[in-house]
């Protein structure tokens, strides 16, 4: 008999394909635009249109975030992630089989409001269905998965850029295509979020989906009765956007929407994006030799998610996103150094001379990616989830979602353009965004590592101030 913890994680791995398709098209993106066979039978993109393409999705992915809330509130955590899935497989079906460029914008528009629709509600899922032990480790699961999505994108890419023909191309659509279908499938045998049940009075059937979950039945209407508390203390009316930036909460709304925020202005879609054209200035001369190194990136991503989905609840919030945000810092400051000191441009393209710094430039971009993969990809996420109240959560996680990817679609949008523009300045402009956020976990980042989601709620409502390295904030 499966046990209760290891059913979490099944259903953890099932739900958290969404982020693996949004890794397959992350890591796939970038080599497939740069394919011969795509410009053959596509055309060739300059730089402006090439950054509106890639970024179209995160545009509307953003919106659709917007509205997660509302139907991961009306129709249930689990419905809202299985009404994205079936808007991605639409998308990618579209993609594999479009014949000019505005359809492939178009389809790449509606995969991204299914991506919005669906990412938005995993992560709140995972947390509401998790006891506090695990929750971060089940929470890290959808960034497992996308960082697994990169590595293989790339690849898939690789190996379909020998194909001859337009199949070259289009075979990294027909794999996501293919996953989505494989996604819907199995969504509508989820269970329902034991905190969406009650939140609608569904006590009874919360009881039944908590029995499954969890490894003790002596402790389920232990927890029943905390959530209920919990949801009682607060308005018994439905969320509202403008309630999550009330005095109450003003705070840890500002704070979530702060770091979903910096997670992507520290410049990591920028690197999986365009790896191939980053690679490219840095000195590899071969195209499949530029896409090969992308695909170390996408391995290195994944080899160093996993510390940080094992470790996380050991290592707790703040440690990981303080260090981290320093890492990704020198990083960044010291390939702008080097773009400085040693790079310029000549017609227009960007190079960089010596081997010396073309090698330390790709290794310091490894050692971005393994920084920022065992740290900000899995903590930003599970953190700006958690500290909000159960009954503003879909909201407020929505919001989030929405200022992260709008942030991402301006990186993505503007990176072409930047990287042609100046050698070193993305570089500098990352790196201090990078530890602008540092700076803002070490004053103003309570520790939430252990507690129930409800301890989370106790400790914003009644610590009085933020004093450096402790626990508390002002609420």
């Amino acid at each position: 008999m499966v046990s209760a913890t290891t059913r979490i994680y099944l259903i953890a791995l099932h739900t958290s394909l969404a982020g693996m398709l949004w890794g397959l098209d992350t890591g796939s993106i970038g080599p497939i635009t740069q394919m011969e066979q795509f410009s053959s039978s596509i055309g060739h993109l300059s730089s402006g249109i090439l950054g509106i393409y890639v970024a179209c999705i995160l545009l509307s992915a953003s919106l659709s975030s917007l509205c997660s809330g509302y139907i991961a509130d009306l129709l249930s955590r689990k419905y809202g992630i299985l009404t994205g899935g079936i808007i991605v497989l639409l998308g990618t079906i579209i993609s594999a089989s479009a014949k000019t460029f505005p359809v492939l914008v178009c389809a790449r528009l509606i995969t991204g409001i299914g991506q919005g629709q669906s990412i938005s509600v995993v992560t709140i899922y995972l947390c509401e269905i998790s006891p506090g032990e695990i929750r971060g480790t089940v929470a890290a699961v959808l960034q497992l998965l996308i960082t697994v999505g990169i590595a293989l994108g790339y690849f898939v890419a690789y190996a379909s850029s020998r194909i001859g023909g337009e199949l070259a191309w289009r075979t990294p659509f027909i794999l996501e295509a293919s996953m989505a279908a494989v996604f819907v499938s199995g969504m509508a045998f989820m269970p329902y979020s034991p905190r969406w049940l009650i939140q609608r009075g569904r006590i009874d059937e919360a009881r039944a989906v908590l029995q499954t979950l969890r490894a003790s039945s002596e402790f389920v209407e232990d927890e029943l009765r905390l959530i209920k508390g919990s949801l009682e203390e607060q308005s018994q009316e439905d969320a509202s956007y403008r309630e999550i930036f009330q005095k109450r909460y003003i705070r840890r709304s500002i704070l979530g929407v702060f770091l979903m925020s910096s997670q992507m202005l520290c410049g990591i879609d920028a690197v999986l994006y365009y790896a191939p054209i980053l690679f490219t200035q840095a000195g590899f001369t071969s195209t499949r030799a530029a896409f090969l190194a992308s695909g170390v990136s996408g391995i290195i991503n994944l080899i160093f998610t996993i510390p940080a989905q094992l470790w996380v609840d050991k290592w707790g919030r703040r440690f990981p996103l303080i260090g981290g945000g320093v890492s990704i810092a020198t990083c960044f400051m010291a390939i702008g150094t080097l773009y400085a000191i040693y790079g310029g441009k000549t017609d227009g393209q960007v190079y960089l001379s010596g081997r010396g710094p073309q090698w330390a430039v790709i290794i310091l971009i490894y050692m971005f990616v393994a920084s920022f993969s065992c740290s900000w990809a899995v903590i930003i996420k599970i953190y700006a989830c958690e500290i909000i109240p159960t009954r503003l959560r879909a909201k407020a996680c929505a919001v989030q979602q929405l200022s992260n990817w709008l942030v991402n679609f301006t990186v993505a949008l503007t990176t072409p353009l930047f990287l042609r523009a100046s050698p070193s300045g993305p570089y500098f402009l990352f790196g201090s965004a990078a530890l602008f956020t540092a700076a803002v976990c070490h004053f103003l980042m309570p520790e939430t590592k252990g507690k129930s989601l409800e301890e989370i709620e106790d400790l914003f409502e009644k610590t009085p101030q933020v004093v450096g390295h402790s626990v508390s904030i002002i609420t």
